[in-house]
């Protein structure tokens, strides 16, 4: 009898890898992770093992997103490529620069795989340049919206629908010691476009686009000031600490009790404390364009310089085709396949508003080699703006120049 084996390294730094000699030919490949997936990819993969015995595979946990970037890219320069990567989305792009992962396009062609029948297809493009495909979707997470309803009973008013509408409830639920809404507005560079850039993609804007080929700001237009403006509007009826506080703060200020609306993903289903009121979730309060909200989460990459790449694209085909994997896969995230919303857990009906919000969930930015420096020089401006140090026309003018000037580095 075959033996199988799933093997956990935890680490912040490369470590020579093990290969076992199986029986027969098998083939040792490695896929790195993070910890808290961990358990979620072991299950995922031990399935792949048994219907593939002459494949063993071992599943790297670094302790965190930063040390899983860090393993990635030493490894690669060492020239001891991990076979298969999870890759944050926001570092698709560098991840193709840098040849940390390569081009997908050859095997999903040959094998005739039409992901936009499988997963969700606004999460594709994230993992997509000049026409190849590096990247497929391994789990996600999107934002709907939480509300108080004892509070809008109380007060006698309706839940929003619109954004309009929600600015009306949090003028009129700010009484009496309570607020309107919370939510972090300033914790990192990724605040405006993430945690609050579901009213941008509700109003059909984006921080940029790629035309030609290039990416392009979309700061200087009415898509972005829509969403400005109503972000400024709304900033009377939250608590000041708004500013100041972490993602953390706000759950647990909404969970005390006297605010009306807070942005909740999918992830507050585990971290949100117990409440003593009557919480709904719905759907994003619709902007011009409807009710958008934002996506992310992780991909699944093939090594750029991997010594087994068939062996490493079976496992990224299991992995992105199969309903039991994919549900596995998932973790505490959501799965990115929508057939994985019929089986356990993700029947469940608490997930049934994030399975909606999934099918118009898209990113604001998609991503660039240098996302990181270009979301950062926008939330310098964001800062400004919300400290009232600059009006949103000046900010929707300065920012794209000083935005476009990054993004323009790309292709220097």
């Amino acid at each position: 009898m075959k033996k199988f084996a799933v093997l956990l390294f935890m680490a912040t730094m490369i470590c020579g890898h093990t290969v076992y000699a199986g029986e027969g030919e098998a083939v040792n490949i490695r896929i790195l992770t993070y910890e808290t997936s961990r358990e979620a990819v072991e299950e995922a993969v031990e399935a792949f093992m048994e219907q593939n015995e002459g494949i063993q595979v071992e599943v790297v946990a670094a302790t965190d997103f930063t040390a899983m970037n860090q393993n990635a890219i030493a490894a690669h320069q060492a020239n001891d490529d991990y076979d298969v990567l999870f890759v944050n989305h926001v570092d698709t792009l560098a991840y193709v620069k840098g040849g940390v992962i390569g081009s997908l396009q050859e095997y999903i062609d040959r094998d005739g795989i039409d992901y936009s029948e499988i997963l969700f297809e606004s999460l594709l493009e994230q993992g997509i340049s000049d026409g190849e495909t590096y990247a497929l979707p391994a789990n996600t997470g999107t934002r709907v919206m939480a509300v108080n309803k004892d509070l809008f009973d109380k007060y006698g008013v309706d839940i929003p629908e619109t954004q309009e509408e929600m600015l009306e409830a949090a003028k009129a639920l700010t009484v009496d010691g309570n607020y309107g809404y919370v939510s972090p507005l300033c914790e990192n560079c990724y605040s405006p476009t993430y945690e609050q850039g579901m009213y941008l993609t509700s109003n059909g804007g984006r921080l940029y686009t790629i035309e030609d080929g290039k990416a392009v700001a979309q700061i200087d237009t009415q898509e972005m000031r829509d969403f400005l403006n109503f972000i400024v509007e709304l900033q009377p009826y939250m608590p000041k600490s708004s500013l100041t506080m972490t993602g953390d703060d706000a759950r647990k200020a909404f969970a005390s009790g006297n605010i009306a609306m807070y942005k909740y993903g999918n992830w507050e289903l585990e971290q949100m404390p117990e409440t003593d009121f009557e919480m709904e979730l719905t759907l994003v309060p619709a902007g011009t364009e409807g009710r958008i909200s934002t996506g992310g989460g992780f991909q699944l990459g093939m090594g750029g310089g991997t010594e087994h790449p068939d062996e490493a694209w079976e496992l990224i085909k299991y992995l992105t085709t199969t309903e039991e994997a994919m549900a596995k896969m998932a973790g505490a995230d959501l799965p990115v396949m929508e057939a994985c919303f019929e089986t356990e857990p993700y029947n469940d009906p608490k997930y049934d508003i994030f399975r909606e919000q999934l099918k118009n969930a898209y990113l604001t930015g998609i991503p660039v080699p240098n996302m990181n420096k270009v979301s950062e020089e926008f939330f310098k401006y964001w800062n400004d703006l919300l400290y009232g140090k600059i009006t949103v026309d000046e900010m929707c003018e300065e920012a794209q120049v000083s935005v476009q000037k990054l993004l323009d580095e790309n292709y220097e």
